[in-house]
Parts: C-alpha cells; structure tokens; sequence
C-alpha cells in the first residue's frame, strides 16, 4: 500500500505558473487584462473556432451561454440526468427550468433517443454534455434540435480537444464551454470558456460577463461580474502549451487500462470509438454486479483504504432535492442513468500518475474482483 493516497485527479503545474502568476501580480493588473485576452485567441485557435470568451468557470459560461442565446423565465432546457449540477441548474438563474433524459450506456452521454418525448412548446436549447472526454452523439441531437428549431449548447466542461468525428467539441453546436477547474486536462484553479462561431453571440458573451456595460458606466440590459482575472488567465496559457501533451498522457494511460482491465471478468472498461479522439478527462469503470458480490460504494471504500482514490462522477440529478420540486420523475424514466449511478467509479488516470502506481491500482482492482467473485 502507497504511504500515501492516490488523488482521483491532480493539475500538472510547474514552477511556468508560479511564475506566470507572479508576473501578473508584479505588474499590478489583476483583473481581466492582457493575459486573459491572449489565452482567448490562442484557446480559440486549439479548439478551432472563431470566437472564445474567458469567464471565471464553467458555471459562469453554462450562465452566460444561455442568457446570450436569450433563455429566459418559462423556459425549458433539456440535458441528460447523469451530468455535474450546474449543466442544469445554470438555466434556474434565467428563470428556465431544467428537463432530463436518460443516457446512453455505451458513451454515458446524452441518449438522442430520449429526447423528443421531453419537447414541449417551452424547450428552447438541448445541452449535450461531452462526459470525461468522450463526445456525446451530436449528429441525431443537432438533427433534433433543427426539426424543432432548438438551440445546442455544448458541456465540454471536461472535453478539451475531444473530437466528434473528427472535429474538436465546443464549437459544432450553437455555442459550447469548458471548464479549467483542478479536476479539468487543464486549469487555472477555476475558471472556464464560452466558445462559438457566431459573431453576434460572442459580442452578447462579452457584455454580458461584465456587467453588459456598453460605454463606461451604460447598462441597457442585465450582465454581471463573470470576468476571469489576469493571473488565471496567465497560468491558463502556460498550461495551453502542454494541452496536447497531458492529452497524449492520458490517452497512453487510458491504453494501458484498457488492456488490463478488460481481462477482469467483473469490470466494463470504457466505450472507445477512437483512442485519439478522447482526451481521457476521467477513466470511468463499472462493476457487473451480476459477477460479483460487492456493491460500487463498498468497493469504493475499500480502494480508499488502499491508498486509492476513486469517485462515482455523477449521480443522477433528477433524484437531487433541488430539483424534486421542479419536476417529477421516477428512476424508471432512466433505466440506464440508474445502472450508471450503482455501478460506475472512476479511477486516477492524470499525468503524474507513476507506472508504478498505475499497476497498483489494476493489481488492486483485480485482487478485490477476485475476492468478491460469484
């Protein structure tokens, strides 16, 4: 057993941030500035769009997303159950309300499937989210969305240069975002990204995350204080510059996985169409509960005992108090979210992550599957 635990995820600083922080307090601007402008354009030109807007997280840019899109009181917004919280609580800030689908249990991302049923005369955007750097299936929900004349915001919260049959997430629907939270490829401690191709959006996007002040002190419609400070901005472009490599770590990690783990009869290792085309964000295993004979929470506990850090991302919103009393939905409305929340837990996949450790962790996995074997 490792003296110490094994973290879920870790960023990959060096001494390049510290310095680039320093560098930003030295020169006295620490609000919004140079840096944060410069990682706009250069994040723009990795993700291949035309138009990207820092803000201060992945939150602030689901928020200011919307409310550039113009969501509003009464309306609806459709996003799958099995997401972070703020994917669907973002829009209650608009006075919109959050409808859920179920998921697809081979991508663990949004079923297109489940989504006309959930249309009403309200709905006015799909939210598909990219979940652990797998692409969501855009195709049939962008077909859905033009049918009722809907808008698709991306959640490519945790999707940075994910690919989607050969294009890079973000900016393939009406507007995208990401996140750069500690648990993110890459971070600036918080903080987050409004991508689009759309000229008029992106000129909303900026008004809006600061105070939608159109001449010093002039407020013809609401914003707020949504701006990403120069110091994030400046660990931010640090961090761009290594974004290929840490994906590339993943993805050698995620093979090597990939490998061991599907020899253990009791674990369902990750759908991959293309190992390139994910960035391998989490590693998201599951338990087949009809081989063995512990629970995912047990199994959980006892990899933490070992030194080993794991976690379900995430359970399923449509049972979270917040929102019980906006609808009322029932488990069996989500049959494969519901599988999901029992059985999955994702495992440290991050650059740092020793060989030696990697093996710790699949020798581990292995032992407890054969311990509690049918």
């Amino acid at each position: 057993m490792p003296k110490k635990i094994i973290p879920i995820a870790k960023p990959w600083f060096s001494n390049q941030e510290a310095q680039a922080a320093y560098n930003v307090v030295k020169s006295s601007w620490l609000i919004s500035g140079p840096a944060v402008e410069k990682l706009e354009k250069e994040f723009a030109k990795k993700s291949k769009v035309k138009y990207a807007i820092a803000v201060n997280s992945g939150s602030s840019a689901l928020l200011v997303a919307q409310q550039a899109l113009g969501i509003s009181a009464g309306d609806e917004i459709i996003a799958p159950t099995m997401t972070f919280v703020s994917t669907a609580s973002s829009c209650m800030y608009l006075g919109a309300r959050p409808v859920f689908t179920d998921i697809n249990l081979s991508t663990y991302c949004m079923d297109p499937n489940d989504i006309e049923s959930k249309i009403t005369k309200k709905t006015k955007a799909i939210i598909p989210v990219h979940y652990a750097g797998q692409a969501a299936d855009l195709d049939p929900i962008l077909k859905i969305a033009k049918k009722h004349n809907l808008r698709v915001i991306e959640d490519a919260a945790e999707a940075h240069l994910t690919k989607y049959k050969g294009k890079i997430v973000g900016g393939i629907g009406d507007i995208g975002i990401f996140s750069f939270t500690p648990s993110k490829v890459i971070s600036t401690g918080e903080g987050g990204m409004v991508v689009t191709n759309n000229k008029k959006l992106a000129e909303k996007c900026r008004l809006i995350r600061d105070f939608y002040d159109i001449k010093k002190f002039k407020y013809p419609a609401l914003g707020f204080n949504f701006r990403m400070p120069d110091i994030m901005g400046a660990i931010g472009l640090i961090q761009l510059t290594k974004l290929e490599k840490i994906v590339k770590i993943r993805q050698k990690n995620a093979i090597k996985y990939a490998k061991e783990l599907v020899k253990i009869d009791g674990i369902i290792i990750p759908f991959v169409e293309k190992t390139e085309w994910m960035n391998f964000q989490l590693y998201t295993i599951r338990l087949d509960l009809k081989k063995i004979t512990i629970n995912r929470d047990k199994f959980i506990a006892i990899l933490l005992k070992k030194g080993i850090h794991s976690r379900l991302y995430y359970p399923c919103l449509h049972n979270q108090k917040l929102f019980k009393g906006i609808n009322k939905y029932k488990d069996s409305q989500f049959p494969n979210a519901i599988v999901f929340s029992k059985t999955a837990l994702a495992i440290p996949i991050y650059p740092e992550l020793k060989e030696s450790e990697q093996n710790y962790i699949i020798n581990t996995i292995k032992e407890i599957i054969n311990k509690y074997k049918k």
